[in-house]
């Protein structure tokens, strides 16, 4: 069974062009269509319906940035559950053994054989909208802001969660506290960093720069930036990490170098993964509405794919603390 690839090889033109010839979309010159239309009778390619009655696939994309980072994980668990009671499946796509091909196979794979897209990513995210609406595939952002684009979205007030768990810190008697962000440039950890400042400005104490470090949301980096931050600055008292794997990194170096965790420093992460309130001692975190988030991107993209004329739905969520072991009041000492 051939595929729109090998038919925009034949016609030797992108495969954008041949999806807006099939769906008519678009302009295409008159000598490129039917160089289209004759590569697709000769190849005997069969684009799949996908209006109204003639769509059957009821399969669903769910594109996630990695699905080794157990907050996704446990993100596909919740939307696979709800679509699965809805007689729809979950077609997993995972961008981290994508991005060296510049994105095309993701576009490519937005031309076929799904009826509707949740986007839990920013790589390529405008591209990968404009695509959809060229070929009218309903797409729901799942977890990012977006301005000036009409388009289905899902979001939570990250910094809302982290303004939550440095405050929460300062309750506690904490003034030096450290915060250690996800990639700089991307807008979560961009709003979780602002959120941390903000907490830090309405409490009156000062925000610092050199205790401030970026990782890259994986367990190592925790680990380094916890090894740098303490190594310019002994008076940490607090640590407000960007998610629960970074958290976890940063509490493995400090019991490595004879830490108590909460009695020496507390900590705070993000994401409350499974595996965070299993550790020693249990991770006091920020907590998603997961099951709500996923409730509301199923029922959005679902009704998209219905074709009923309904305005875009744009839902901003709030996170709450989990209170566990990892965090208590500071040493009197150190006060």
């Amino acid at each position: 069974m051939h595929n729109i690839k090998e038919v925009a090889k034949l016609a030797k033109t992108s495969t954008a062009t041949v999806s807006r010839v099939i769906n008519q979309s678009g302009y295409v010159s008159d000598e490129m269509k039917a160089r289209v239309l004759r590569a697709i009778k000769e190849l005997d390619y069969k684009p799949l319906q996908r209006n109204g009655e003639n769509r059957k696939t009821r399969t669903i994309a769910l594109v996630v940035p990695d699905i080794e980072n157990p907050f996704f994980a446990k993100l596909t668990k919740e939307i696979s559950k709800i679509a699965n009671t809805l007689d729809y499946n979950i077609l997993l796509i995972n961008l981290s053994g994508l991005k060296n091909d510049g994105g095309s196979f993701l576009l490519n794979l937005i031309s076929t054989g799904i009826d509707g897209i949740i986007y839990t990513s920013s790589y390529r995210l405008e591209d990968v909208i404009n695509k959809a609406k060229e070929i009218k595939i309903p797409i729901v952002v799942l977890d990012r802001e977006l301005k000036n684009i009409q388009v289905d979205s899902i979001s939570v007030n990250n910094e809302n969660a982290a303004y939550l768990a440095t405050e929460y810190l300062i309750k506690l008697g904490h003034k030096k506290i450290a915060f250690i962000g996800g990639t700089e440039n991307m807008e979560i950890s961009i709003n979780r960093h602002r959120g941390y400042k903000m907490a830090l400005e309405k409490n009156q104490l000062t925000y610092d720069t050199t205790i401030v470090e970026h990782g890259d949301f994986s367990l190592e980096s925790g680990y380094k930036s916890i090894k740098k931050l303490m190594n310019s600055s002994k008076d940490i008292t607090g640590i407000v990490a960007g998610n629960d794997l970074m958290a976890i990194g940063a509490i493995n170096y400090l019991n490595f170098k004879g830490y108590k965790i909460p009695e020496d420093i507390s900590i705070v992460g993000f994401d409350d993964i499974e595996l965070a309130s299993s550790i020693t001692p249990k991770l006091t975190t920020i907590a998603y509405p997961l099951i709500k988030m996923s409730k509301l991107a199923i029922e959005a993209v679902i009704q998209s794919i219905s074709g009923k004329e309904r305005d875009y739905v744009s839902s901003c969520l709030f996170a709450k603390l989990i209170e566990r072991e990892s965090a208590d009041f500071v040493d009197k000492k150190k006060i």
